[in-house]
């Protein structure tokens, strides 16, 4: 509704200069014709007076014609641009209001879901058979597999995971989820999300980062959360989780797909880049849409809407300062006064 209400604001610009041009052009040509009959009138000399008269009359009154029309087109075309100004305002708190909603909604799940699966991490790297399996590496067989045991009842009951293994102080991994996976033979001494966690203070139970490909994953796109192991107040080993961020976005973008009717839904990343889409997006494209900054906001412009949102702060967690960007594509402003064109014509 908003959008033909601007076109036909604009529709009836377009209507009003037209005929205020053709009522000054009338003016122009009756000027022209008043000033020919006072020529002829001079001619004429005495006999050409009377009607020298009546053509300054006529000369006059296209002039007060010519300057009326516009003055009547300056004004309303004044008052139509106040208008379109109005209905501008109701296409973007109309149409996208309703998508800044949206995206604001997505975005909070998003945050939820992913604050959630701290929950497993925090409670992994607490259980005492993993501080045992560290404690006791060297010596106790009995331990690592008790530790063992315990990482891969939870991939067995989780669908959110792909691996979960335990890394010591000194960066070696000393149990995995999985006999085959290339981790195992990875020392993350040096690996910023391993010194981090190593450093961390007591508040800080667990982190994770940016979304990426991960080569020990068959670059599958993953989230890891770590947490450190703590040991009587010492920090003696890193417990991870790999979230298996392209499965679930997966899910929950094709249950998007199927509620939003045609609009596009994406994930970006700090960077502006895609890291999940309803589109046709390949993952880290640039999105185009995608602005800078934390507060929501709409974009509307012809045939086209951009809402976004980010992914709040949430029980300490920053969100990965993900961003949910939405594209709604709209009939253009042409298309909609082209389809009043056509209503009018058949009505």
């Amino acid at each position: 509704m908003p959008r033909r209400i601007r076109s036909l604001v604009a529709s009836l610009g377009e209507e009003v200069t037209a005929h205020a041009r053709q009522s000054e052009a009338i003016a122009g040509r009756t000027n022209l014709l008043a000033l020919n009959a006072t020529i002829e009138a001079a001619r004429s000399g005495e006999a050409g007076r009377g009607f020298a008269v009546v053509a300054q009359e006529v000369k006059a009154l296209a002039d007060q014609a010519r300057s009326s029309s516009a003055s009547f087109r300056e004004q309303i075309l004044g008052r139509l641009q106040q208008g379109a100004a109005i209905a501008d305002d109701l296409v973007r708190d109309v149409e996208g209001g309703r998508l800044v909603e949206l995206a604001q909604s997505i975005a909070d799940t998003l945050c939820r879901t992913l604050y959630d699966r701290s929950i497993d991490i925090r409670m992994l790297a607490s259980d005492h058979s993993v501080s045992e399996a560290i404690l006791f590496r060297s010596d106790s067989a009995k331990a690592e597999a008790k530790a063992l045991e315990r990482l891969r009842a939870l991939l067995r009951c989780s669908p959110y995971f792909l691996n979960a293994f335990v890394v010591d102080a000194s960066g070696e991994v000393a149990v995995c989820a999985h006999d085959n996976a290339s981790v195992r033979t990875v020392n993350f001494k040096g690996y910023p999300q391993f010194e981090r966690a190593l450093v961390a203070d007591l508040s800080q139970e667990w982190s994770t980062d940016d979304v990426w490909e991960n080569p020990w994953s068959d670059r599958r796109k993953v989230l890891v959360y770590v947490a450190p192991v703590r040991f009587d107040g010492a920090t003696i080993g890193v417990c991870y989780l790999e979230y298996d961020f392209e499965g679930q976005a997966a899910t929950i973008m094709d249950v998007i797909r199927k509620s939003t009717s045609g609009a596009v839904v994406s994930i970006v990343n700090r960077q502006g880049r895609v890291v999940a889409s309803t589109g046709a997006y390949a993952y880290h494209a640039v999105h185009p849409y995608v602005k800078p900054g934390d507060a929501p906001r709409i974009d509307a412009r012809d045939g086209l809407v951009v809402a976004q949102a980010s992914v709040p702060s949430d029980h300490g967690f920053a969100g990965l300062d993900l961003r949910c960007v939405i594209e709604d594509h709209v009939a253009t402003d042409d298309e909609i006064a082209d389809a009043m064109r056509a209503r009018m014509r058949v009505g």
